[in-house]
């Protein structure tokens, strides 16, 4: 095979970036688009078939002077990266397609996607630290790219916290070659995580690692961006692209550059940090009311799941982090396509301006359902499996010892997570397609004939909804499928090809604690659901029975709407959790503001320093023509002036040397 191919997968994107950016025909640059993704996901089958024994090197004698060079490297890891990032552009063009359509700006977006895409493809090739801080430090300009197309304000905010981690990754790489003394990837360090050079190091490059992952406190602009950048752009940045870069480093960081040991600090940073994460994104998902922020929160959760599993450090949770993070970007783009399709048809995707949708998007609400359960870990969907699985690597903590006892902990929190997340997946479905939230007397009435309408003051005054063209509707109900199939064959699919060969010592899976057995599960769920419905249907029950609906005792008015917007305002307004809440809300506790708080502080501090300084330079100068002044003043060219201060200046002597 020609190593050639490696630069050639960076630069065909790249280059056809560039001439979308020039092109302004109708469906050339979105055909151009769709054709690159197309030849990339390709060509990562390719890959993934070819070099699962043998892996490819490239190389090119970069900067020899000191000793780097520009070198590519594919193996059987990366090309599963590989494979994703292809998968998931190609699916985000097709989408993009129709929903970008006479959109402003569209040019820069195609633009900026297949950047984006060449770019990620070095990331994941790049066989040396420059190389791949080089790529890295790229991507975020392309963060502030993409962004920009919702707002300046948003570009500043993610690139600014994605510098401060991009900054630790690179002090870290720095640390890195102090221990290693090298630049080279492909060589396993396993250095030991003892003393505080390699301990630090970890952390930041780890840090680095997670901000991308959009964890706690490096998740803020991503419910930023959900509000105002495109959809296909939260589709393919947090939700799946971000995740697969950030795990892929971690994961080299944590198996290749340094031997992560489960009783280590760094493994509790990492399990502190992803309990963290897990707990308080979904307890912000629960009580937000927009249907993508609430992904967007779900996502960022997501992110905890994956630190946590890898963090195990043993190969069940640590396979189960990665099964999840396969599982995370299909069901995240899934539900952000889906609310993309929601908004593109309603005009808004705020709860209290939606009900009743899935009566005229049914496909729509398929899809969203299964993503919903799969996020939510309900079983036979693959999130239930790889959930399963995290919750082993963590109970198998508890044969350890130092911060290995605190599994419970862990556990606790994984769990919760689980549950809560299930609760506002339940909210944001109940509220958007099938409760009554916002509904007007005169869209009740319009109900009656079949017609629905929704008003939203950016829009047009009505807009009739219906179901998205197949565009759009392909990339959701494909996502949907592949989250049944995940799940089902479990075994047969995404473990046995795009996990479990990368797991060093994977156990038997009869050894595993617990083990799952899906296929049996979902044939006897299948056979549990159709006996519930034959006894149903032929049960003497009777149907369409009418009854006063229950309102926790308040008595039923008509001009009452009833919908799930309210669900979680018990929890928003409980003792001690308000203020949180109300905190969060302000951004007091947004590490963006805090770090516009501190360069504030430092700004003002410079400025007093050099207002001070100044003020002692400008006193000093008024001393110096003071007496400078003085003396002219006494120079005045009379003889015996001069002997009156010649004398005065001879008396001083002397009383000086006599007293």
């Amino acid at each position: 095979m020609n190593a050639n191919i490696l630069l050639f997968s960076i630069l065909f994107p790249v280059v056809a970036g560039g001439i979308c950016f020039f092109i302004k025909l109708k469906w050339v640059k979105e055909a151009i688009a769709i054709a690159i993704s197309v030849i990339l996901f390709a060509l990562s089958i390719f890959l993934f078939v070819a070099v699962r024994d043998v892996p490819l090197y490239w190389s090119y004698a970069w900067l020899p002077q000191m000793n780097i060079d520009f070198s590519l490297r594919c193996y059987g890891f990366s090309s599963i990266i590989l494979l994703f990032i292809s998968f998931f552009a190609l699916l985000t063009c097709l989408y993009s397609a129709n929903f970008m359509k006479n959109k402003k700006r569209a040019g820069e977006y195609y633009t900026y996607l297949l950047l984006t895409l060449g770019i990620s493809w070095g990331v994941i090739l790049a066989n040396n630290l420059v190389v791949f801080l080089l790529f890295w430090g790229i991507l975020a300009l392309l963060l502030y790219a993409f962004l920009s197309l919702g707002s300046l304000k948003l570009a500043t905010k993610g690139i600014f916290t994605m510098g401060v981690a991009d900054f630790a990754l690179i002090l870290g790489a720095l640390f890195l070659f102090k221990l290693s003394g090298s630049l080279n990837m492909d060589t396993p360090l396993k250095i030991e995580l003892t003393g505080a050079l390699p301990l630090s190091a970890f952390i930041l490059l780890a840090t680095g690692a997670i901000a991308k992952m959009g964890s706690i406190p490096f998740h803020t602009w991503i419910p930023d961006a959900s509000r105002e950048a495109p959809l296909p752009v939260m589709a393919y940045l947090p939700a799946s692209l971000d995740k697969l870069l950030g795990v892929y480093l971690l994961f080299r960081i944590s198996s290749d550059f340094f031997n992560l040991s489960a009783t280590s600090l760094a493994s509790f940073y990492l399990m502190l940090i992803g309990a963290f994460t897990i707990v308080v994104a979904v307890m912000m998902a629960l009580v937000s009311a927009d249907m993508k922020k609430v992904i967007a929160y779900l996502n960022i959760s997501a992110a905890g799941y994956m630190m946590m599993g890898i963090g195990t450090a043993n190969p069940v949770g640590i396979a189960g982090g990665l099964f999840y993070l396969l599982s995370t970007t299909v069901w995240t783009s899934l539900l952000f396509f889906a609310a993309g399709s929601v908004e593109n048809q309603t005009g808004t995707s705020d709860f209290s301006s939606l009900g009743k949708v899935a009566r005229w998007m049914p496909l729509t609400f398929a899809g969203t359902l299964v993503g919903g359960l799969a996020i939510s870990g309900v079983p036979p969907f693959n999130g239930f499996f790889s959930k399963w699985m995290i919750y082993q690597g963590i109970i198998q903590l508890t044969t350890l010892g130092g911060v290995g006892r605190l599994w419970i902990v862990w556990l606790v929190a994984a769990m919760f997570g689980s549950v809560v997340t299930l609760a506002s997946f339940i909210r944001m479905f109940y509220s958007v397609f099938l409760g009554e939230v916002g509904l007007t007397e005169k869209r009740r009435a319009e109900e009656l004939s079949l017609v629905h309408t929704f008003s939203n003051p950016g829009l047009a005054p009505e807009k009739k909804v219906e179901e998205v063209g197949m565009t759009m509707n392909f990339p959701v109900l494909f996502l949907a499928c592949l989250c049944a199939i995940f799940g089902i064959f479990a075994y047969e699919l995404p473990l046995k090809f795009f996990v479990l060969p990368f797991v060093a010592e994977m156990p038997p899976v009869a050894s595993w604690v617990g083990w799952w057995e899906p296929e049996l599960a979902t044939i006897l769920m299948i056979v549990g659901l159709v006996v519930g419905i034959l006894i149903y249907l032929f049960s003497k029950v009777k149907l369409g029975r009418e009854d006063i609906t229950y309102i926790g005792g308040e008595e039923p008015r008509g001009d009452m709407i009833l919908g799930g917007i309210g669900f979680s305002d018990t929890v928003a307004n409980f003792v001690g959790i308000r203020r949180i809440y109300a905190a969060g809300q302000k951004g007091l506790i947004d590490i963006y503001q805090g770090m516009l708080a501190f360069s504030r502080a430092v700004g003002y501090f410079l400025f007093a320093l050099d207002r001070l300084a100044d003020y002692l330079w400008r006193g000093l100068a008024y001393v110096v023509l003071f007496c400078g002044k003085a003396a002219s003043l006494a120079h005045n060219g009379i003889l015996h002036n001069y002997l009156a201060w010649f004398l005065l200046g001879l008396v001083i002597l002397i009383l000086v040397f006599c007293l």
